[in-house]
């Protein structure tokens, strides 16, 4: 077996092995992956052909097995820009890609020149290996895992780099007495070195596509992907250090346990999809009232929880008091918008022991909130802000 026979079954196992890891993970919908995987199929099909006639290829096999590698390199980066969310290909790259195709097809068919067709290919696959290598390393997040960038930057660098000196080396000192598959001995390094960059260009891809799920699954874990709160864990976890750190400075920390009302008769009227309207716009208006450094979370059910730091209870019962005023306290529905009400109860947790006492005490406030009437805020031992906040309310009904 010749050397380049070998380098093509290297290719072949190479992409078609990367290919059925992409095909699997194609199934979590995560961006670009798709055209990873078209672009390795192509990379396979191309290198499999040349493979199985590699003796004497024709000039529509081998002109084929060009385009097809051309089209893999483009979808490759396409699917990168598409993976960091940066819009597609641009302008003058689809006159490039249509200019390189319509050249391999005169230095095919009309006038052969295989240095010039190598040439091409060389300063097209250059390209869009740089092009590769930037987008994903220019997409990096600070926090995360960046070993996948690395290896993608690297792989790209070290196959545009070769690729661009074989393409020097084919347009000013190839041999034009070579066939193919004959290489020089410098043509075959590039080519060599370049082509098994491929796999590890190929492994930092696969790396980069589990990190965005390994997110998309902490993020399940962390946020209820209905209301956009954080799931009851996190938000213990990130009330626990608000709380300790209150309790060291002195510093106000005012925690809110809100319940959407009668979110059963919700549910049994209008069905369980207008309750999940309903939590969904209830999360909406909160984060639309909510200043940074506020958490927001969901304790279960309709039962939701806010920390308001730096916070008296009065100024958080007035915040809680704006969201009430926007959902409003009619039963009826206006606009098509199915209307509700929530009532809550406020406690401070730099006045507790711990944060399970503040939520104990802030639920309950809000089963007297429950006990008084519903759509209302209650508050301990503050009746004149419980007054205040509450005429805020009436008045706005």
């Amino acid at each position: 077996m010749s050397s380049s026979v070998a380098l093509l079954a290297t290719v072949f196992v190479s992409c078609l092995s990367s290919a059925a890891v992409l095909g699997y993970l194609a199934r979590y919908e995560v961006a670009g992956l798709r055209r990873w995987l078209a672009a390795h199929c192509m990379f396979a099909l191309a290198s499999g052909v040349l493979f199985v006639t590699h003796a004497r290829p024709s000039a529509v096999v081998m002109l084929a097995s060009c385009l097809c590698v051309l089209a893999g390199a483009s979808l490759m980066l396409q699917g990168c820009r598409a993976f960091v969310g940066k819009r597609g290909a641009r302008t003058a790259e689809h006159a490039a890609l249509a200019g390189t195709a319509c050249a391999l097809v005169y230095w095919t068919w009309v006038s052969p020149d295989i240095s010039a067709r190598a040439a091409l290919m060389s300063f097209a696959l250059a390209y869009t290996r740089v092009a590769v290598g930037w987008t994903i390393w220019s997409s990096r997040v600070r926090g995360r895992p960046q070993y996948g960038h690395w290896l993608v930057l690297c792989a790209a660098l070290i196959g545009g780099v070769v690729y661009f000196a074989r393409g020097v080396l084919n347009a000013f000192f190839a041999d034009p007495s070579l066939a193919w598959p004959t290489h020089i001995a410098p043509d075959f390094a590039f080519l060599g070195i370049s082509i098994l960059s491929l796999p590890i260009l190929s492994i930092g891809l696969v790396m980069l596509a589990n990190d965005r799920l390994m997110q998309h699954v902490e993020k399940l874990a962390t946020f209820d992907d209905l209301t956009g709160a954080l799931v009851r864990r996190a938000f213990i976890a990130r009330g626990e250090t608000l709380a300790r750190a209150a309790r060291a400075t002195q510093a106000q920390l005012s925690v809110a346990i809100i319940d959407i009302d009668d979110f059963k008769t919700i549910n049994d009227r209008h069905g369980h999809a207008a309750g999940d309207r309903v939590l969904a716009d209830f999360g909406a208006q909160v984060r639309r009232h909510m200043r940074a450094g506020d958490v927001f979370g969901r304790l279960g059910g309709e039962e939701f929880a806010i920390l308001f730091p730096q916070t008296s209870m009065t100024e958080a019962a007035q915040r809680i008091g704006d969201m009430l005023t926007e959902v409003s306290c009619s039963p009826l529905e206006a606009n098509g918008k199915l209307a509700y009400a929530f009532s809550a109860g406020l406690n401070d947790c730099a006045r507790t022991e711990s944060l399970s006492d503040a939520l104990a005490g802030a639920d309950a406030m809000l089963y007297r909130a429950k006990r008084a009437g519903k759509c209302r805020i209650e508050l301990p031992q503050q009746e004149s802000a419980t007054e205040a906040a509450t005429s805020i309310v009436n008045s706005a009904l």
